[in-house]
């Protein structure tokens, strides 16, 4: 018999391709190298979101005039309060020492600075007792200090008391604008100068970040700029919230009575001490 010619080397490839499928063997192949891929490419290729963190204290950050105000109440909820026997306001206007106010807790204010009775000599006012002026409202001490925490009741009672008080410009009563102007006018009050324990100055801070109108102007020496709305128009007040200070204010209000307003630069300092200046 003659022999078979030999199958050619094309059939042979298929028959051990078909073979081999047959058997569940998969054809070879190539790993593919190593690629050192960075952290965050990896998680994102593998679902999932990095978020950047804060690490320690850092704050967060602040982009409107509501971060600034809340994050300063914060810093004021944190404060320690040593009382005194006087609660002493200092008030500077471009530098210059202005006027300066010693008060009693029982009402007795004593009082120095140009301008004032006595001619820049340390002077007590003979009278009775002096409710503590905040805004156009006056409190004694014991109100102050009763004041709630809470930033919602705290703005009730205080616009409450201002439409009680039936307060009045040349042109007649407020409208329901201007008694909001005179509330938070309050406010400004409580953050700077009136002698109100650190968690009553933190709910002033949050209901003035509640407060509408109140725009952020940027950083200043000091702090942040921020406007409000007023009885009258509007105020600036620059706010440092890493220290709950009020740097520089338009206008304030003197133990004496009135507000003052000024187009210059007025800081307001306050402590408790337990003496009196020389006379």
């Amino acid at each position: 018999m003659l022999a078979k010619p030999a199958p050619s080397p094309d059939v042979v490839t298929r028959r051990r391709r078909q073979l081999r499928n047959s058997m569940g063997q998969r054809p070879f192949r190539r790993k593919a190298p190593w690629i050192l891929v960075p952290a965050a490419v990896a998680a994102v290729a593998a679902g999932l979101v990095i978020a950047p963190g804060r690490f320690g204290n850092a704050p967060p950050p602040m982009t409107s005039a509501r971060d600034v105000l809340l994050v300063a109440a914060t810093t004021a909820a944190r404060t320690h309060e040593e009382p005194g026997k006087y609660w002493h306001v200092t008030v500077t206007q471009n530098g210059q020492q202005r006027e300066e106010y010693w008060y009693q807790r029982d009402g007795q204010l004593w009082i120095k600075g140009e301008g004032l009775k006595g001619e820049g000599k340390l002077t007590k006012l003979i009278s009775k007792p002096e409710p503590f002026a905040i805004g156009p409202l006056r409190m004694t001490f014991d109100e102050l200090r009763q004041l709630p925490a809470d930033e919602n009741a705290l703005y009730t009672q205080l616009r409450s008391a201002v439409a009680d008080s039936h307060l009045r410009t040349s042109a007649g009563p407020l409208s329901d604008a201007q008694e909001d102007g005179a509330a938070t006018e309050t406010l400004i009050s409580l953050i700077s100068e009136a002698p109100v324990s650190p968690e009553v100055r933190a709910g002033a801070y949050r209901a003035l970040a509640a407060r509408p109108g109140v725009q952020d102007l940027g950083d200043a020496d000091g702090g942040r700029r921020l406007q409000v709305q007023v009885t009258d128009g509007t105020d600036t007040i620059v706010v440092d919230p890493n220290t709950a200070h009020v740097h520089n204010t338009s206008s304030w209000v003197p133990l004496t009575g009135g507000i003052m307003s000024s187009d210059g630069n007025v800081t307001i300092d306050t402590e408790w001490t337990d003496d009196l200046p020389a006379e």
